[in-house]
């Protein structure tokens, strides 16, 4: 089955090999998403790693691909490792794969016959991938599971395809505003903006000094179009009408910045974890992030790398409140191994531990049972996030999403280059989409 998945992925990975977004935080983004670090258990190449063979011994070997880096790549080893040590069925191996090319490595693994057993996978790419048969079906497995099904609809419905269910909701997590509270202090700014207009006022008034007020990730992929989405959301917008009046305000907002030299041109190339670098370092007085950033600021203040104060807030209300969700889902690969897998995914998702992960890695689950959970509440910086969840939106579950997305990453490197104006850029992206939608 792995390998008559080949000329289909091929075919559609050209068209779209782009990166993901969301959460490992990334990443990504969605996590946020991840650096290209090499792999853990494999060096880096244009060959996807091997699955391993099952051994002639009682357990099942199986091999996890993610593309979370650094210390949420041991966190996934970690929790394969504990898995495997109290499991009869299966042993789990983790291996983590560049961002920028885990899409093409599915390709190639495919092609090779050497896919995983099992991924975790942006949850925007997800239906694309089960339209193409990568996926087992688990309806019949997970039909009874009560915490599956307690999910929010707009996140759950990334894991199914043509009413079928194909993944489960590893992680989640959606987007804030942090900003430098010295240099708020500094500038006399005495509260975070409410209105689109306080924010570019805002940003206008903190840039100096080798300081720009307001960056964010408008890079060429999947990672730029999550970024921009919450945007357009908030100003009352849907995914799919870039050149509608929601539209073409965010685009205007973000471009008016760029113009006015509170953003730098530089975004267009920016990674999410470049914008942390820049925060980081005192040189945004206002990033845009996940909330995977919050562990990771933190863990600055404590090491000294963080030299300052800081906090969060949802971007301003237009028309509403608005983010969008990022983060990945577990699916179960075609092919040998599929029993044992669906034991390992049964046991990631139990609510205490599937709780305890997106808590360690910086995430939260998307369901109602999450906004009183204290263990999720009483977090430091965290109430932001978890105020949001009700106004956060998922990414269309439609297998075409990789190719619409270029609409929206075309756009933005259009209208904040100041090549075309906001009106003009988002004009030229919707005829993208359109194509895309045909």
């Amino acid at each position: 089955m792995k390998k008559t998945l080949s000329l289909l992925l091929a075919a559609s990975m050209l068209a779209s090999m782009v990166a993901g977004c969301g959460g490992s935080p990334a990443a990504s983004s969605s996590e946020a998403p991840a650096s290209s670090a090499a792999p853990a258990a494999s060096e880096a190449s244009s060959e996807a790693p091997e699955s391993q063979a099952a051994p002639t011994g009682e357990k099942k070997e199986l091999t996890l691909w993610h593309y979370h880096d650094g210390d949420l790549s041991t966190l996934a080893k970690e929790y394969c490792d504990e898995y495997s040590a109290q499991s009869d069925v299966a042993n789990v191996t983790s291996v983590q794969l560049p961002f920028g090319d885990f899409k093409k490595q599915l390709s190639v693994g495919s092609a090779a016959g050497s896919l995983p057993n099992m991924v975790f996978i942006d949850n925007c790419d997800c239906v694309a991938y089960s339209a193409m048969g990568m996926f087992k079906d688990i309806t019949e497995q997970m039909k009874d599971n009560e915490d599956i099904h307690d999910y929010y609809e707009q996140i759950l419905n990334t894991c199914y395809y043509e009413g079928k269910m194909y993944a489960v909701p590893a992680n989640s997590n959606n987007m804030q505003i942090y900003y430098n509270k010295d240099m708020f202090d500094a500038a006399g700014i005495t509260k975070t903006p409410e209105t689109w207009d306080e924010l570019k006022a805002d940003a206008k008034t903190l840039t100096k000094d080798g300081v720009y007020g307001f960056g964010m990730c408008a890079v060429g992929n999947e990672e730029g179009t999550f970024q921009y989405l919450p945007f357009q959301y908030t100003a009352g917008g849907d995914s799919y009408q870039l050149d509608s009046e929601s539209g073409i305000k965010a685009m205007t907002l973000l471009a008016d910045m760029v113009q006015d030299g509170s953003m730098p041109k530089d975004v267009v190339m920016w990674s999410q974890s470049d914008v942390q670098t820049q925060f980081k370092a005192g040189r945004l007085a206002m990033m845009f992030m996940g909330c995977w950033a919050i562990g990771g600021l933190e863990k600055g203040q404590e090491d000294g790398s963080v030299a300052f104060e800081w906090d969060n807030f949802a971007i301003p209300k237009d028309a509403t409140y608005g983010s969008v969700y990022g983060g990945e889902n577990l699916a179960i690969v075609k092919g040998d191994g599929e029993e044992e897998s669906v034991d390992f995914l049964k046991w990631f998702m139990e609510y205490d531990r599937n709780k305890k992960w997106n808590i360690d890695s910086g995430h939260f689950i998307p369901r109602e049972k999450t906004l009183s959970d204290p263990d999720f509440t009483d977090r430091p910086h965290w109430k932001v996030v978890i105020d949001l969840i009700p106004y956060t939106n998922a990414r269309p579950a439609d297998p075409k999403w990789p190719e619409i997305s270029l609409g929206y990453q075309q756009a933005l490197q259009e209208a904040l280059t100041l090549q075309s104006t906001p009106d003009q850029a988002c004009k030229n992206g919707q005829a993208v989409i359109d194509a895309a939608r045909a």
